[in-house]
Parts: structure tokens; sequence; C-alpha cells
């Protein structure tokens, strides 16, 4: 009788096993940390009030000239032909035009620096902090990205917010 009162718990711990394999494996809903909002890419993100939205960017590589010697300690390969290294130090979000009670923070920025081109692509991932009494539809924000050499590339996207 014991043994048999064991089946039905295996049986559950088999399903949520599945399930959690499942879950892991479902895409990130977009404007998570791991599925960023890419404006002109993807549609406007929509967020909750009282949550956060990641906006990624990708930035030209003459704007910030970004070479093989600025990356040098940072490089780590990336494929065949590409390196990538984490910059976020180099950079600052300035001049921020947003909501009242919004907060934009600098999350990350990459750079990826091709073995047949002298400058660097730059990518970069803004957490948005959308407060809890946001006003519901869209929001324009804008936000300057400069580095430590006083280059900077402005950054504009609109932010959906719904319930």
């Amino acid at each position: 009788m014991a043994h048999v009162g064991r089946f039905p718990f295996a049986r559950s711990a088999v399903m949520a096993a599945a399930l959690s394999l499942l879950a892991a494996c479902a895409p990130a809903t977009l404007g998570d940390r791991s599925n960023p909002y890419r404006p002109g890419v993807d549609e406007a993100a929509s967020v909750r009030p009282g949550s956060a939205v990641f906006v990624q960017v990708e930035v030209a590589r003459d704007v910030f000239r970004l070479t093989a010697n600025d990356l040098a300690m940072r490089l780590a390969p990336w494929g065949p032909n590409l390196s990538r290294a984490v910059v976020t130090p180099l950079f600052d979000v300035r001049d921020v035009v947003a909501p009242d009670g919004w907060e934009v923070e600098l999350d990350r920025v990459v750079a990826f620096l091709s073995s047949n081109r002298s400058t660097a692509d730059v990518e970069v991932t803004l957490r948005v902090d959308v407060p809890s009494g946001a006003r519901l539809g869209g929001q324009r924000l804008r936000a300057t990205l400069a580095d430590e050499r006083g280059n900077r590339h402005v950054i504009e996207f609109v932010v959906q917010v719904g319930s």
C-alpha cells in the first residue's frame, strides 16, 4: 500500500520538472533585461506603472570611435572575427528628458570590434523605471549618452504604459 502512495507524488514531480523546463524555453517578455526593447526594430514595449523596461540602441561606430587600444584590457573573443568588451564605466547618461518621477539609468554598454574595422560598434542598454502613478499611453523619452572624451549621442524612444 505504501508503494502506491508514492506514485502520484513522483508523477507530480515529473510534471513540475517538465513545466519548469518549458518555462525556461519560453521567450522573455519584450522589454526585460534579457530581451530589451529596440526602438526602430520592435514595436513600442508595453510596461505597467510601477515596473521597469530595458531599452537597447545601437550607436554608429563613428560617434564614439572606440579602437582596439581603447578596449585592450576588456576585449574577449565573440565569434571568429569579432571581439566584445563591456565598457559601461566609460559612459554615463546625461540630460534626461522624461515625465516626472521616471528614472532613466545606464544599464550596460558593450562594444563590438570586428577584425576588419578600426573602430567598434556600440550597443547601449538603458533601464527605465516607471513610477506607479505613471500616465497611461505612449511616453516619449530622451537621454544623452556621453563618453569620457566628451563625445555625445542623443537617444530618443517611446515607452507605452499600459494597465
